[in-house]
């Protein structure tokens, strides 16, 4: 089965690349290229479901607690049946290695095409014998045949309402759900600078690589520093970081206000001042992780309560109907 997912992924990887879909990492990969590509994914989609892969490709031993770290200190030459892979078809073992470029050009995970494929079947319902009749079996009379057969003129109606409810709840607590972590995880995405982009400015989250010639309104356009460009962003959700984030984090004081960045230096709209690294006594008098946490379960409390009352809603409306279609049909 997984012989098949990576001959249907590396298809994937050719198709994307005659169509001009790739980044320049990946249209001509090489070892240093994975890993710069690996960094920009990180920074740009990732998500807590891709955990379990990159532990599993560049921190099988569990020496960090960092993805960052991990991707930045692994050993180059372990991209190199990868990169065999893509530009001479050599065969790869490693399943780790697959995985990740499925992560790195947007390919349906392993485990979930697994079981969509594992869930085709031959469309008989389960508990039917194919070629059985669907309903009764045979030489079993339905009671309910000789009774007088009432339209139920609510039942569309009442389809109809269920439907929009149902997508309601679902609306509101995905939209809800997704505009509180939107702050919460949201530091910015990062893009690869083009062959003539040799400078780059401050958006106010993370460094944008421009060309030198072009200037920004209320910015400064200063010389393309890869490091800085991939490195250094704004923590807008300050209440998240914890003790584990000591020695990942710097701050700086800013007209009274604290701001938290991903990496030391100076600050980028006044570089005059430097960040310093995250203490406990900034942590412990500036952020407040119980305010998250409360901020949360206020969330939830308040999406729990919506759900509920809908779902209330919707099996009055059922009940009112069925009672409307007993008085209809005489039966009481």
């Amino acid at each position: 089965m997984f012989e098949e997912y990576k001959k249907e992924l590396l298809e994937s990887y050719f198709l994307k690349k005659s169509q001009k879909q790739l980044s320049n990492n990946l249209e001509s990969p090489a070892r240093l290229k994975l890993k710069k590509e690996c960094l920009k994914i990180f920074r740009d989609k990732y998500t807590k479901s891709d955990d379990e892969m990159l532990k599993a490709f560049f921190d099988p031993l569990s020496k960090f607690n960092d993805h960052i770290k991990s991707i930045e200190r692994f050993e180059l030459d372990k991209f190199r049946p990868l990169v065999n892979f893509l530009q001479k078809g050599t065969n790869i073992r490693d399943e780790e290695s697959v995985k990740l470029l499925a992560w790195l050009i947007d390919f349906e995970p392993y485990r979930n095409w697994r079981c969509k494929d594992d869930s085709k079947g031959t469309g008989v319902p389960p508990g039917i014998t194919e070629g059985e009749p669907e309903g009764k079996s045979e030489g079993t009379e339905d009671p309910r045949a000789n009774e007088p057969q009432v339209p139920d003129q609510q039942s569309g109606w009442s389809s109809s309402i269920k439907r929009t409810m149902i997508f309601c709840i679902t609306l509101f607590a995905v939209a809800g759900t997704g505009f509180f972590l939107s702050g919460e995880s949201r530091v910015g995405s990062v893009r690869e600078p083009l062959s003539d982009e040799k400078c780059m400015y401050w958006t106010g989250e993370h460094y944008e690589p421009i060309k030198c010639d072009k200037s920004i309104k209320h910015a400064d356009v200063m010389p393309l520093n890869l490091e800085m460009l991939y490195g250094l962003r704004r923590i807008n959700a300050t209440d998240t970081l914890t003790k584990y984030s000591l020695g990942k984090v710097w701050y700086s004081k800013i007209r009274g206000k604290h701001e938290f960045f991903t990496d030391s230096g100076t600050h980028p709209v006044e570089p005059n001042k430097r960040l310093k690294p995250l203490t406990n006594y900034i942590l412990s008098n500036y952020v407040s992780y119980h305010r998250y946490l409360l901020t949360r379960l206020v969330w939830s409390i308040g999406i729990g309560i919506t759900v509920a009352v809908s779902i209330g809603m919707v099996y009055l409306f059922r009940r009112k109907n069925r009672l409307k279609s007993r008085i209809g049909s005489g039966m009481i």
